[in-house]
């Protein structure tokens, strides 16, 4: 019979793998936050008109230019709620109601100086939401 424990011999490498993947969540965590507060800045320069993408009445250069405010706001978005759903889930809490609809009011004040950014993303936050929703386990 050997004198080493096989359990404590085991659940050596086993710490050390939850401690590298605790740390990689928390790098998750900073990155997702990181991009996400670039999004923000693009997303202002570009919805509070700072920054034009495109001069004229064209209408594909709108559409275009409407697609890019929009996407860059839902990416913004995402990225944030990954973030955050990431840090809850390393604290072991859940992430509260009021946390979603804070950032869902968020992202849908960068869009209020255009109708049609405003209710584009109001239409793709609440398809984020509702999937995110669906998708989590009960």
């Amino acid at each position: 019979m050997s004198k080493i424990n096989k359990n404590s011999v085991k659940s050596q490498p086993t710490k050390k793998k939850e401690r590298l993947e605790e740390k990689f969540a928390y790098r998750s965590v900073i990155l997702s936050a990181i991009f996400g507060g670039l999004f923000l800045t693009i997303s202002i320069l570009l919805n509070g008109e700072i920054i034009t993408l495109f001069l004229g009445d064209n209408p594909f250069l709108l559409a275009l230019d409407i697609t890019i405010k929009v996407l860059v706001i839902l990416i913004f978005n995402i990225l944030i709620m990954i973030s955050l759903g990431n840090y809850k889930e390393l604290t072991g809490k859940p992430v509260d109601f009021k946390i979603i609809g804070l950032l869902f009011f968020f992202s849908l004040i960068q869009a209020f100086r255009d109708s049609l950014v405003f209710s584009f993303t109001l239409v793709g936050l609440l398809t984020i939401v509702l999937y995110l929703y669906l998708v989590q386990e009960s």
